[in-house]
C-alpha cells in the first residue's frame, strides 16, 4: 500500500496484448494493491445474469443478453453497463481504505466520464495515476493470437518459445486455455475498438490535468515492470 491516508486509483492504458494484465498483476503484489480485472468482473456478472436480466443506469435498460453478443464480437460493452458494473466494485472496496489498481478499465473516454464525478468524490483528481503501455498493433495482433491464461487465477502466459509447450499453469497447477476474445478476427475488431474509442483517453487526461506515464510495452516484462515500479517507488517516497 502506498503511504498515504487517501488511496490512490492506478489505471494501466494500452492495446489488446500490452501487458496490462501482466503489470498490473506485478503491480498489485510487489506494492500490496486492491486489483480489479475489469474483463473477469463482466464474466461473472453475465455469468450470473438470469434469462432477459437487465441493468438499469440513469433510466435506460440495458439488456445483458446483447452486451454478452457485443463482448464476444470484439466489440466494448456499453459504456453505461461497464462503468455502472466497476463504480458499485469501487465503492465496495473504497470501505478497505486501500489503493486499487485497475485492469481493463476505462477503455473509452464515455466509460470514464460515466464515473469521473464518483472518482474525483471518492477519490480526488489528484489520486489518479495512469501508465499507458505502448506497443505496436504487429505486437498486439501477435501477442494476443498466442495468448493464453489459466482456468484458475486467469495468470497470463506469453507466447515464447520457453512456454510453447506448456499445458499447466506454472503458478497455480491449473490448465491453460485460449481466450475466444483472442481469436484473431476478434482482436482485429479489438483492435479497431482501441483506436476509436481508447486512444482518445490519452488526451481526455491530458485535459484533465491528470499526467500520463508512458512506458514502452515492447521492452521485456521485466525492463517494463522496472520502470513502472521506479514511478512508484518515487512517488511512494513523494508521500512519506
Amino acid at each position: 500500500m502506498i503511504a498515504s491516508d487517501n488511496p490512490y486509483l492506478i489505471v494501466f492504458l494500452g492495446a489488446p496484448g500490452a501487458g496490462k494484465g501482466t503489470q498490473t498483476i506485478l503491480t498489485a503484489e510487489k506494492f500490496k494493491l486492491l486489483r480489479v480485472e475489469m474483463s473477469k468482473l463482466l464474466e461473472q456478472h453475465f455469468a450470473h445474469a438470469k434469462s432477459g436480466e437487465k441493468i438499469v443506469v440513469n433510466g435506460t435498460d440495458y439488456l445483458i443478453a446483447d452486451q454478452l453478443k457485443r463482448w464476444h464480437e470484439g466489440f466494448l460493452v456499453e459504456a453505461a453497463v461497464v462503468s455502472k458494473i466497476l463504480e458499485q466494485k469501487l465503492k465496495a472496496l473504497l470501505e478497505w481504505g486501500e489503493d486499487i489498481i485497475l485492469d481493463g478499465f476505462p477503455r473509452s473516454v464515455e466509460q470514464m466520464e460515466f464515473v469521473m464525478d464518483f472518482v474525483e468524490k471518492e477519490i480526488g483528481k489528484d489520486r489518479i495515476l495512469i501508465f499507458y503501455l505502448d506497443v505496436s498493433e504487429e505486437s498486439s495482433l501477435k501477442r494476443n493470437s498466442h495468448r493464453r491464461i489459466c482456468e484458475l487465477m486467469r495468470h497470463p502466459v506469453l507466447s515464447h518459445s520457453d512456454t510453447e509447450k506448456l499445458t499447466i499453469c506454472p503458478l497455480d497447477g491449473s490448465r491453460l486455455v485460449s481466450r475466444a476474445l483472442d481469436d484473431p478476427e476478434v482482436i482485429k475488431v479489438r483492435l479497431q475498438e482501441f483506436r476509436k474509442q481508447t486512444l482518445p483517453l490519452l488526451d481526455y487526461f491530458e485535459k484533465k490535468g491528470i499526467n500520463v506515464h508512458r512506458v514502452n510495452g515492447e521492452q521485456s516484462i521485466a525492463d517494463v515492470f522496472g520502470e513502472i515500479s521506479g514511478i512508484m517507488s518515487l512517488m511512494i517516497s513523494q508521500e512519506i
